[in-house]
């Protein structure tokens, strides 16, 4: 056979086998990716399926808190402990804000706790700034005032008018003359130098009935808005309901 002859014959083989890798690769990569793409569908429904036991699960997990902490926050309400039962419906409203009922619940509760937890007493408006009783930062106060008093001072006074440098023995600046008035105090911290804060809270005021809610947790203090020097004589009675504790012994 003449050689060129034998190497056309070499090269047409060596294209046949050549095509024949190629079509088999081909081949074995589109079922390769068909059981693949099968494996992952598969995979993806299990997933899918796992995912929503999961959210069921989670969802019947919820509901079975949500009721025992309703139940308690019902317990502590027959117990007459109505701001610990506030307590377990706030846990419950941050859960579940949008649940019928909820905030019309905790509306009772507030008012329950306001008729249980009331402090009456007098304020003598010679005093500067008393000392009454303990608050938390978030949970609501109500003071209410009665009485009169007899208001006279007299003193010279320029064009400035009277002083509100000092709300701790000046007038306090925003407050009606002679209204009664509060003002929030870091509880005393034996831990810090002078042992409380420097700074006391705004004064605010009260008038003959104010509901407030405190941005600190400290002690409340009352005081009548007079100026330094006056010869006011008289008592309020003042009655303080809500969230609030006796002063510690260390402060009456």
């Amino acid at each position: 056979m003449p050689r060129s002859q034998f190497l056309a014959i070499s090269c047409s083989l060596l294209v046949c086998v050549a095509s024949a890798v190629i079509v088999w690769n081909d081949s074995s990569s589109a079922v390769a990716q068909t059981s693949k793409a099968k494996t992952k569908s598969g995979t993806s429904k299990k997933s899918t399926a796992e995912t929503k036991e999961l959210d069921a699960r989670a969802e019947k997990n919820l509901e079975n808190f949500l009721n025992d902490t309703a139940k308690l926050a019902e317990d502590f309400e027959k117990a007459g402990k109505f701001d610990e039962a506030q307590e377990q419906m706030r846990t419950i409203l941050r859960l579940k804000p949008d649940l019928p009922g909820i905030k019309e619940r905790m509306e009772k509760l507030n008012e329950a706790l306001f008729d249980s937890n009331e402090h009456d007493l007098e304020q003598d408006v010679k005093e500067g700034w008393a000392m009454r009783v303990v608050v938390s930062k978030g949970k609501s106060v109500r003071v209410e005032s009665t009485g009169e008093y007899s208001l006279s001072f007299n003193m010279k006074v320029d064009a400035g008018g009277l002083s509100t440098k000092d709300p701790g023995t000046d007038m306090a600046a925003g407050v009606r003359c002679g209204a009664l008035m509060g003002m929030v105090y870091a509880i005393p911290d034996p831990s810090k130098p002078q042992g409380r804060n420097d700074k006391p809270g705004d004064a605010f005021e009260i008038g003959t009935s104010k509901e407030f809610t405190p941005k600190e947790d400290g002690v409340l203090l009352l005081r009548v808005n007079l100026p330094p020097g006056h010869k006011c004589i008289g008592k309020l009675k003042v009655r303080i309901s809500g969230h609030f504790k006796p002063l510690p012994k260390e402060l009456r």
